[in-house]
């Protein structure tokens, strides 16, 4: 079995070949994924489709990282133009396969990896590379993956019956309920080991420093110099502290 390492630059030029050489198949494993139809994999992923091959995206979805309202649409005209999108919980694998080639690696298909990381892959054309990589996705990956509907949200919360009166739902304290990315300041469940977005959270786990410092609290969305560590401002922790 044969393998060639190669840098960031071939990484990314052999990723993007494994796409548009693809013929029958395109499976691409990244927990990760910011794909949209400018960018130069997302323009590789619908040409494929365009070829009738079949491209499936598997990505990571668990309570740490659930897939947010706008990605989910960003996501929608790959899927409407027949991308298979699946997720895994706990996926931290980086790997991409077609009928021909295989890349395993440590490139996430992040807009950040493609532009500021140092990466590394393992790519090869040998069959039984290919096999073992096969027998790898059907016993490590395939077991887990559910098929991701795009209108999840909405299935997941049908209308009562209108014989049915609605109960209002009793309101949770605010800060029990809402927090806030340390990063970019969007509204995020309120969890001190999640102080993250989906999007900022993949940024952070490029380098997974947990001093590395943010510019929102956690708690009440001021401005503050919070760290996956420390993601609460003085007031915040004291209040989480007597809850």
């Amino acid at each position: 079995m044969h393998f060639q390492l190669i840098n960031t630059e071939d990484t990314i030029s052999r990723l993007l070949s494994l796409i548009r050489e693809a013929q029958e198949r395109v499976t691409l494993i990244s927990p990760y994924v910011t794909l949209v139809a400018e960018d130069r994999v997302g323009r590789a992923v619908r040409d494929a489709l365009r070829r009738k091959v079949r491209v499936s995206i598997v990505v990571r979805q668990d309570e740490q990282t659930p897939l947010k309202e706008a990605w989910l649409e960003a996501m929608r005209p790959h899927v409407e133009a027949g991308l298979q999108l699946h997720s895994v919980p706990g996926l931290h694998a980086k790997l991409y396969r077609s009928e021909s080639t295989v890349l395993i690696t440590s490139l996430n298909l992040l807009g950040s990896s493609f532009l500021n990381t140092i990466e590394v892959g393992l790519w090869s054309q040998d069959a039984q590379a290919l096999r073992e990589v096969d027998a790898f996705i059907k016993r490590e990956v395939a077991p887990y993956a559910r098929l991701v509907s795009l209108d999840a949200k909405a299935v997941s919360a049908p209308a009562p019956r209108k014989s049915e009166p609605r109960a209002r739902p009793k309101p949770e304290p605010q800060e029990e309920e809402d927090g806030c990315c340390i990063r970019c300041g969007d509204d995020i469940p309120f969890d001190p080991d999640r102080p993250y977005c989906r999007e900022c959270f993949a940024e952070w786990a490029e380098w997974e420093n947990a001093d590395y410092e943010d510019e929102f609290c956690h708690g009440c969305g001021d401005s503050y110099p919070a760290t996956m560590a420390r993601p609460l401002c003085r007031d915040c922790f004291r209040k989480s502290a007597r809850a």
